[in-house]
């Protein structure tokens, strides 16, 4: 259970750091981005990553 903790708290700190880097860039460019609307923005969404992939390295590959 804890592995899973682990990864669940990565995941909400990934997209966190990303979400934040988003809205950054969205005012650097002049665009309206509300913070009363930010207040509805949640981390905590995961369905654009992959848990479930199939992730294969060549048994011959340099590590």
């Amino acid at each position: 259970m804890a592995g899973l903790n682990l990864l669940t708290a990565i995941i909400v700190y990934w997209n966190t750091l990303h979400l934040g880097h988003a809205v950054e860039a969205r005012r650097r460019e002049g665009l309206d981005t509300p913070d009363h609307l930010l207040a509805h923005v949640s981390p905590l969404g995961w369905a654009h990553i992959l848990l479930t992939g199939e992730y294969l390295w060549p048994k011959d590959a340099d590590a």
